[in-house]
């Protein structure tokens, strides 16, 4: 019995994996017009130790997983903080020194079925931990994950708290209410799930849906796929529909909106052209979790693009300078939004439009394998009233990121 209760804790160490991910990053905003706040501006360090324990070697397996991060404040003058990298006391606005959070996991998998209580970290179109300021976005709930049935990936999960980007408390889930689009409205109630089908490696289809309890339901049908035209030549479209309504008692007010995401790009070699669109239905906007974004091909530095009524097009261009410095790759994108319905901040036929930048380098080999940097710059106008969460800026980001395994 003694040699039974060791080998299961075997597989439980043994198997385990421990990381080191660090993470320095610098967010400058400068707004264009007259603002009370000319500018947000952040230098921060942070820290996230991850250990994933194995399972027990036992019918059904059960493990845990730890995440312990931090943030260390390098520099956010009072009059520029709330750029989301550090926690910002509301009455002074000044940025904490430093702040930290543990995260605990229980999980249990039998066969290709893994359930995961705690500490989560979603990564769905309806439900996902944004990783975009210096620690990531986190969920309290439970998470089922399973590859059971063939060529299929399931999810279905429930979490009731959020602990944000810059903070370090597990809070109720909030709707994003930028712009004036929706009521602030919270629940503790999260439902959500969905599933991938594979024919193959190169194509799927989808479905997700979520739902906030008392606040909205939200349903997406995707599709991905690879089209090979050639040995050098790829067509990739990217669609993705949403329908989204008010749930129960309609905290929020009213939803009513249906999105159509598509994204066509044309890939050869180290390059890469890629025309997306965004078409709006409905008399609301685009209803999402405060802190985070919405996971599609259209990522805006500054703004988000869903307002009420809004159709977006963009544009796109990616290259890889792999024939040349190894690891190194590059885009440029234009988007531009109009036909924006927002009466209550300057019209019912409003625009706006970001050009943005990105560069990165990853170390391909050697003792730094891994070590990436990474910066984005955008240029982004609108002809909203000045009381618009969205203002003309121009915004600089810069991350220099590293995973020690050990």
């Amino acid at each position: 019995m003694l040699a039974c209760s060791y080998a299961n804790a075997d597989h439980f160490f043994n198997d385990s994996k421990n990381s080191l991910w660090t993470r320095n990053y610098y967010y400058d905003r400068n707004y264009t017009e007259v603002s009370t706040t000319p500018a947000l501006k952040e230098w921060a360090q942070g820290f996230i130790y991850s250990f994933e324990s194995g399972y027990t070697a036992t019918t059904i397996g059960f493990g845990l997983d730890i995440q312990a991060a931090a943030g260390f404040k390098l520099h956010a003058d009072r009059d520029q903080t709330g750029a989301g990298l550090l926690p910002v006391d509301k009455v002074t606005r000044e940025a904490a020194d430093s702040y930290g959070e543990i995260g605990w996991t229980v999980k249990a998998k039998y066969q290709q079925t893994e359930v995961k209580a705690g500490t989560l970290m979603p990564f769905t179109p309806v439900i996902f931990s944004s990783r975009a300021r210096l620690l990531p976005q986190t969920f309290r709930g439970v998470e089922l994950k399973s590859k059971d049935i063939d060529n299929t990936n399931l999810t279905l999960g429930y979490v009731d708290k959020v602990n944000q980007r810059d903070s370090t408390n597990f809070e109720n889930i909030r709707i994003s209410t930028a712009n004036g689009k929706f009521k602030a409205a919270e629940t503790d109630s999260v439902y959500y799930g969905g599933f991938n089908y594979l024919f193959d490696k190169s194509n799927s289809i989808g479905f997700y849906t979520i739902k906030l309890d008392d606040i909205y339901q939200q349903h997406v049908f995707m599709s991905n796929n690879v089209i090979h035209l050639n040995d050098s030549l790829s067509l990739i479209p990217d669609l993705k529909y949403y329908i989204n309504r008010a749930d129960g008692k309609k905290l929020a007010g009213k939803v009513d909106n249906d999105l159509i995401a598509a994204n066509f790009s044309l890939k050869h070699d180290t390059h890469a052209f890629s025309l997306g669109f965004l078409k709006s239905y409905g008399d609301t906007a685009f209803p999402y979790i405060t802190g985070g974004e919405v996971l599609f091909f259209l990522d805006g530095i500054s703004t988000d693009f869903l307002n009420p009524r809004e159709d977006v097009f963009s544009i796109r261009y990616d290259y890889d300078f792999k024939n040349y410095i190894s690891g190194l790759k590059g885009m440029v994108r234009y988007s531009e939004g109009h036909n924006i319905y927002l009466p209550n901040l300057g019209g019912t036929d409003l625009k706006e439009k970001e050009t943005a930048f990105d560069i990165q380098y990853t170390v391909p080999e050697g003792k730094l394998k891994g070590l990436s940097v990474r910066a984005r710059y955008a240029l982004y106008d609108n002809d909203f009233a000045s009381t618009a969460a969205f203002k003309p800026d121009h915004e600089f980001r810069l991350g220099i990121d590293y995973t020690w395994n050990f």
